[in-house]
């Protein structure tokens, strides 16, 4: 077919689709409608990927984390427990053991159901407590707005200092109020306020402001029970020398556990490099959903269309027979309304383009993901739109092009 054939065919479709033009708005609808199910489903997934992967990566390159081994099911006619807690006394010795090879920080979770006040104000209940050293905020990649950080000598000595999110700040203090050397109160201890956090807005689903840190040592003294546990994070000078560090963490943690030869580790391991990776194998499988759901809700579209289509051949029944009269072929014809539903199509995949991406950042607005604009995906789903109505146009193009051009005309 030359260029100058179906330009002319491109002008006489959409001649045909502006005198059509609320049957072309339904099919356009029915056509966006399956685009947009897939579309706003792949966005939000991808904007959410991009928010976690920052996340991850804001822990750090080559990080490690050591800490209790939480296990559940059973094993063997037996049931799995929780191991042992990471007691203080092993964190510190692990932390000893890797001085002068990588930096490490010891953390624990206080509460999170933590209470604070000042003289003249008071938190909620629901404050998350966490104890940490002098590396847990750059471990962390947590920024300061004012004050500093505990030195070494603080956490040694379990100093009543307290670094606090922004949110705890703004229902302690007024606006005006400079809340770094003012005193708080936790569990009916003073604390000094040492330092205060920049916003970090929220992840994993929980607020990063609405946060107290303290020295580590303090969680043993005033909030540890039977089942505390705490955790190290290791990380390798060279992001690339992670393998070789977790092995050495890995020995070092065993022979500090008591950890017999071919027993497995009493203890987890966490690697970032894995954790990405198997983040990343998560939402593969979330995106291989979204697209199944997406073609279902395309098939249901292409039913549709090809009803439509059928229509639109009886109705131009008289069209199709004074074509014919007038010398068109069957290829001709064919070809006509092929083009004619291929545009539809690509009319209906950049209107559900449109709708799914719109709806899809929405959706990640409200779990504070950032925007997202999937331009492989866009290109998948004008391709798909393409072919499915292609496919469906194809039976009404085939049966307008073998009409008889004097049954046609008697027809009409």
């Amino acid at each position: 077919m030359s260029p100058a054939v179906l330009r002319e065919q491109a002008t006489v479709a959409l001649r045909s689709i502006r005198a059509q033009w609320l049957r072309t708005l339904l099919t356009i609808t029915i056509i966006g409608t399956g685009i947009m199910a897939l579309m706003s489903m792949i966005t939000a997934t991808e904007a959410l990927k991009t928010s976690l992967l920052d996340q991850f990566v804001g822990l750090g390159a080559g990080t490690i984390q050591i800490s209790q081994k939480n296990q559940s099911g059973a094993f063997g006619g037996r049931r799995l427990t929780d191991s042992n807690p990471l007691e203080f006394s092993e964190a510190l010795a692990l932390k000893k053991a890797m001085t002068g090879q990588a930096a490490t920080s010891i953390s624990a979770r206080g509460t999170m159901m933590g209470r604070l006040s000042s003289a003249n104000s008071e938190t909620d209940p629901n404050v998350f407590v966490v104890g940490g050293d002098e590396g847990f905020l750059p471990m962390s990649s947590y920024a300061l707005s004012a004050g500093r950080n505990f030195t070494a000598e603080e956490v040694r000595r379990n100093a009543p200092l307290v670094i606090l999110g922004q949110d705890v700040v703004e229902k302690l203090f007024a606006p005006s109020e400079n809340p770094i050397d003012q005193t708080v109160r936790i569990r009916n201890r003073r604390y000094q306020v040492l330092g205060v956090l920049e916003r970090e807005g929220a992840s994993f689903g929980m607020s990063q402001d609405n946060q107290a840190i303290i020295p580590v040592g303090e969680i043993r003294a005033r909030f540890s029970g039977r089942r505390t546990s705490y955790s190290v994070q290791v990380r390798a000078p060279d992001p690339d020398a992670i393998g070789a560090l977790s092995e050495v963490v890995t020995g070092e943690m065993r022979a500090i556990r008591g950890d017999l030869p071919g027993q497995p580790d009493s203890f987890r391991i966490q690697r970032s490099d894995a954790l990405i990776a198997q983040f990343n194998e998560s939402l593969s499988s979330v995106t291989l959903a979204a697209l199944f759901l997406g073609l279902i809700t395309l098939l249901g579209s292409s039913i549709g269309l090809t009803n439509i289509m059928l229509v639109t051949v009886t109705e131009r029944t008289r069209e199709i027979g004074l074509r014919k009269a007038l010398g068109a072929s069957a290829k001709t014809i064919r070809a006509q309304f092929l083009v004619e539903v291929v545009l539809i199509g690509i009319l209906g995949g950049l209107f559900g383009v449109l709708l799914g991406v719109g709806v899809g950042n929405v959706v990640a607005r409200y779990l504070n993901a950032p925007f997202a604009l999937p331009w492989g995906w866009v290109a998948v789903a004008l391709t798909l739109s393409g072919l499915v109505s292609l496919a469906s146009g194809y039976y009404p193009a085939r049966k307008a092009s073998q009409l008889d051009p004097i049954d046609a005309l008697r027809h009409a």
